[in-house]
């Protein structure tokens, strides 16, 4: 019986009608609603006719999901300054896999002595922005690879100032590490701090 009554079911589906009562054409589609087999007694209800437009697309009944976003939410976007676009910058994510690579490197932090003795990554090295041109007399090879570390602030603009004057002293790889001492904690890097992120 349940398989008589779904070929009925499917055969009434795929006829079409067409109304020609109005100047625009109409299909429709047959279709059935409160088809119920939960008992022996199978019941079906009265045939409803479902119109439709041609070439006008049927509502989606299907939910959409979230749009996710493309970029990392905890992201500082970068603010355009012009005086730094070519300096090369890089995010604790691609600085910890230079580490773990075994790269020879110079770790700078310009921030100031105060936030350095407060916070700091173990292996770097505090040159405030105010004296790094003192500072650059300890850096012997201008070839080294040199990363530099700033206040975590838009644009990253105390570290870009650094990397912008070791590269007009000669220095040649300067990077700017896009991320702050909690950033490069979850990457991996070890800190000394008197408070704990973690």
């Amino acid at each position: 019986m349940f398989r008589l009554v779904t070929k009925n079911i499917i055969n009434n589906a795929n006829r079409v009608l067409i109304n020609n009562n109005s100047n625009n054409i109409k299909s429709g589609i047959i279709g059935f609603s409160n088809f119920s087999t939960s008992s022996n007694a199978t019941t079906v209800a009265e045939p409803k006719i479902i119109e439709r437009t041609p070439g006008v697309a049927a509502p989606n009944k299907r939910a959409t999901p979230p749009k996710v976003p493309k970029r990392r939410p905890d992201k500082i976007r970068s603010i355009k300054y012009d005086q730094y676009s070519d300096i090369p910058r890089m995010a604790a994510k691609g600085f910890f896999r230079i580490t773990n690579e075994g790269f020879d490197y110079y770790f700078l932090d310009v921030r100031s002595s105060d936030n350095f003795a407060n916070e700091s990554i173990v292996g770097a090295v505090n040159h405030p922005l105010e004296h790094i041109e003192e500072s650059m007399k300890e850096l012997r090879d201008k070839s080294s690879l040199i990363m530099i570390m700033g206040e975590k602030e838009r644009g990253w603009p105390q570290a870009c100032e650094a990397a912008l004057k070791l590269k007009n002293n000669g220095f040649v790889n300067v990077i700017v590490v896009e991320a702050g001492i909690q950033e490069l904690v979850e990457k991996g890097f070890f800190y000394t701090s008197e408070k704990d992120f973690i």
